[in-house]
């Protein structure tokens, strides 16, 4: 399988032209390739890395990636994924969010190969009758058609005029930017076509269209940080390596094909391997692991957190080396002593793993959030299967 090959049907779900995209990728002309992006949190999960991997190839061949920032839009929100609606983000927080994104987005791409834009430098600048003029290549019946839309709009849930005029504008940065090439996930299809509407109106050859697949969250549900079943580019390579082995069986090779450099046909023989039951899942999903951490934190960690794996969780050892927290002998209840140990990232996680029986001290497990605790020297407090810490009074 060549690149070009490759590009085209890795975790690809559909391109709209296909034959017009192979052609102008074979025919040496530059692309300009755009993605999207609404930075409405901090860290950068496995799911979306997927299409800046998918950016990657299209840069590996030379093209030209165009990131667009949505500081206007992501005020708006994109509902495509949503069943109601997004709350409104400020510039600065949008802003704020991106100074921590681009570091990121450097741990795929080559940043210094790569232009980034905020839609705001053409938005904010259209007047209302630009908008109206804009409008007018679109009706409220396709808008209901969107899935999303169609339902809320049953079920007799709120849908402000704001969020109809998303696609618009994701469609006018195509028109902004003279895009050749578009990326977003199957759930973007509406707007990512709007972009091609648009630039017809304006005497713009129409962008081809590539999207990917969608991947779920650990849980085979909806990948989203506040369900907790994300793994972020930016986790420890010991807590990437261990939600990588708490995937469902049948995520396996959905991931490796989205999120690993694995070679199709290794990838090809190894899932003919587990469907003929030759590959025991634990074996792939140690592969999946070891590629995730290999990827963002080197093949040398990567082999160091498959061996704290093994002693920790498959053999059931204390790690040799855990974090030391020196903490005062005084009372405290249990959510406290596992955010003063960095455990968790707050007390609402903390008192959800005490209720799920997550916590142990020196080995007794505690289930009441409000249980005093007193700190003593040594003591070992185990958070979930992998977490540790011991104190120092």
């Amino acid at each position: 399988m060549d690149q070009i090959q490759d590009l085209l049907e890795r975790s690809v779900a559909d391109i709209i032209v296909r034959e017009k995209l192979e052609a102008d990728l074979r025919s040496g002309k530059r692309l300009r390739v755009k993605l999207g992006i609404d930075p409405t949190g901090p860290r950068i999960h496995l799911g979306r890395s997927v299409p800046l991997r998918k950016l990657l190839q299209f840069q590996k061949l030379g093209h030209l990636v165009q990131l667009v920032v949505g500081d206007f839009t992501g005020q708006i929100g994109d509902s495509s994924d949503k069943d109601a609606q997004r709350p409104m983000l400020t510039p600065e927080a949008v802003r704020g969010n991106m100074a921590g994104y681009q570091a990121q987005i450097g741990k795929i791409l080559d940043l210094d190969q790569v232009e980034f834009h905020y839609n705001s430098t053409w938005l904010a600048a259209l007047g209302f009758q630009d908008v109206v003029q804009l409008t007018s290549h679109f009706t409220v019946a396709q808008m209901l058609e969107r899935e999303n839309f169609a339902l809320r709009y049953q079920s007799e849930k709120p849908i402000g005029l704001h969020e109809l005029l998303y696609p618009l504008m994701q469609g006018y940065d195509s028109v902004a930017l003279k895009t050749d090439v578009e990326l977003g996930g199957t759930d973007q299809i509406f707007n990512l076509m709007a972009g091609r509407t648009l630039q017809r109106v304006f005497d713009q050859e129409p962008q081809s269209v590539l999207t990917n697949r969608l991947i779920e969250g650990t849980d085979g549900r909806k990948m989203s940080t506040s369900w907790g079943n994300v793994i972020t580019i930016l986790d420890p390579p010991d807590e990437q390596y261990g939600k990588c082995m708490s995937i469902k069986d049948e995520l396996i090779f959905i991931y490796l094909e989205a999120c690993t450099d694995m070679p199709m046909s290794d990838l090809e023989q190894a899932r003919e391997a587990f469907e003929r039951g030759e590959l025991h899942p634990m074996e792939a999903k140690k592969r999946l692991a070891w590629e995730i951490v290999a990827q963002y934190h080197g093949a040398e960690e990567a082999q160091e957190a498959a061996e704290r794996f093994a002693q920790v969780v498959q053999r059931k050892e204390q790690p040799d080396e855990m974090p030391v927290v020196r903490l005062a002998p005084s009372p405290v209840d249990a959510v406290t002593l596992l955010c003063q140990c960095n455990l968790v990232s707050s007390k609402s996680e903390g008192r959800r793993l005490i209720e799920q029986g997550g916590l142990n001290v020196d080995g007794l497990r505690i289930t009441d959030p409000n249980q005093a605790v007193v700190p003593i020297a040594g003591m070992i407090i185990k958070a979930g299967k992998r977490k540790y810490a011991r104190l120092e009074i």
